[in-house]
This record gives C-alpha cells, structure tokens and sequence, in this order.
C-alpha cells in the first residue's frame, strides 16, 4: 500500500502528514521490539480485553481479504458486530482501534 496515494491522502483528509505513518514487514515490526497484532472479524479477543499500553503494532488487512489467518503474528484482536455485519471497513476498524489504544494509555 502507498500511504501517499492520491485517495489515501484524500481519506485521511491530510491527517497522514500530522501523524507518523510506518510500511514495514512483520519482521521489522518485531525486531523493533513491538508485539504484532492482527484484527480479525472472526476471531481473536476483543479488543477492548487486550493490553494495548506497550509497544504494540496493530495490522489491519484490506477490506476484501483481511489479514492471512496463517499470518506470523503474535495475537489476534476483534471488534464484535451488532446484528447481522460480517465486518467494518478497514478505516473504521482502524479508527476503533486506535481510539482504544489511545483511551488504555491515558487510562495508564
């Protein structure tokens, strides 16, 4: 993904150049000494259960196909849907998410 495509800077409504925006590997993200994360609409722990005041890098799949079931991370976190949803888009699982880390780490 380019977080400077032109409908990526469009959705963020210029917040990307405000707030840091890292591409990386799972790799990378763990020999930064981060745990990995995925979000998953079928399993996991819900999100608001999960220590998320470490250092910690929540990935977040596309919207079609998600992040790998098979992928090498080290937890699974879900938002659990009302009614009949299958899922949120990635931007507002994102939101979520962010808004969740946020709220744990002033909590701290």
């Amino acid at each position: 993904m380019d977080p400077f495509n032109p409908k990526v800077v469009r959705a963020s409504a210029g917040s990307l150049f405000r707030v840091p925006v890292v591409t990386a590997t799972l790799d990378t993200l763990r020999a930064a000494g981060l745990r990995v994360l995925a979000t998953s609409s079928h399993h996991g722990e819900v999100y608001t259960d999960v220590d998320l005041t470490g250092p910690v890098a929540v990935v977040v799949g596309n919207e079609a196909h998600g992040v790998a079931d098979d992928a090498a991370v080290d937890g699974w976190v879900s938002i659990p849907q009302a009614g009949q949803a299958e899922s949120l888009n990635v931007a507002m699982a994102a939101t979520v998410l962010a808004f969740e880390v946020a709220r744990q780490r002033r909590r701290r």
